[in-house]
């Protein structure tokens, strides 16, 4: 993988340790910088923060609220992030270690394409995208500092896995472009076939060589993906196989037997 991503998050986890006094238990890269196909024109430096449960005692003693300042210094590292953008969580030691529905957090930083995005974990029930941190976490996330994820973080079970994969298919075709969506139902079905976790652009490439979904549409949302061809909106044959790709892993969550895509 590129350096890159690597450093940054090391440099941040530093810190935030810092800030934190000590109250930093792990950190983990995941996303693409840890799956592969990381794209710096494309891709998020995604990171996973754990802190202590009782983050306000904590805390260095100049620091009066811990979630403020946290915020802070994500908001001002997301400034010189290497890739398109940083997608930061932190959870605590017992959130990462039972992970269930709300799917609660302490803090959610998103900062890329001119967007900003700081959520306090108090003013909202929970956030599902925790659901798949976790599990890239567990199956292939890159210590930064801390145990491995495996000792840190619990498993979360495939039917919700396969529930919310869908579901993201759904939000790609209403709000992301074409490569995001094409590329996201291929990796789905590479989880749904052999329960691997992998890339966009790993789906990519097993698709074509297991002939899932149209060549051309594959290929199509590779080049984009890399940066080979501008992004572009779903065509139509993007938006038949992702609703075919969804349903598919909607019947698998539901225990009934799955319709491959055309």
């Amino acid at each position: 993988m590129p350096a890159d991503p690597r450093e940054y998050a090391g440099r941040l986890a530093g810190d935030l340790d810092a800030l934190l006094g000590g109250g930093l238990a792990a950190a983990y890269l995941h996303g693409s910088a840890a799956l592969g196909g990381w794209v710096a024109e494309r891709s998020d430096v995604d990171i996973l923060f754990v802190v202590a449960d009782d983050l306000a005692a904590q805390a260095a003693p100049a620091v009066s609220d811990p979630l403020t300042a946290a915020g802070g210094l994500l908001t001002r590292s997301g400034a010189r992030c290497p890739g398109r953008g940083l997608e930061a969580s932190i959870v605590t030691i017992s959130q990462a270690a039972r992970p269930m529905p709300p799917w609660p957090c302490v803090l959610h930083a998103g900062f890329g394409d001119g967007s900003r995005t700081l959520v306090r974990g108090d003013t909202r029930p929970g956030d599902p995208d925790l659901l798949m941190h976790y599990a890239v976490c567990r199956a292939a996330g890159i210590t930064v500092t801390g145990p491995p994820p495996t000792a840190v973080i619990g498993a979360v079970r495939r039917p919700q896995i396969l529930v919310y994969l869908a579901g993201e298919l759904g939000w790609g075709l209403a709000n992301a472009s074409e490569s995001y969506a094409v590329l996201n139902a291929c990796r789905a079905l590479v989880y749904l076939n052999d329960a691997k976790i992998v890339a966009k652009i790993a789906g990519g490439l097993a698709a074509l060589d297991r002939g899932i979904g149209p060549p051309g549409l594959v290929r199509r949302a590779l080049d984009q993906q890399q940066a080979r061809a501008p992004e572009r909106a779903a065509g139509p044959d993007a938006i038949l196989f992702v609703r075919e790709s969804a349903a598919a892993l909607i019947a698998a969550a539901e225990g009934r037997t799955p319709s491959p895509p055309a």
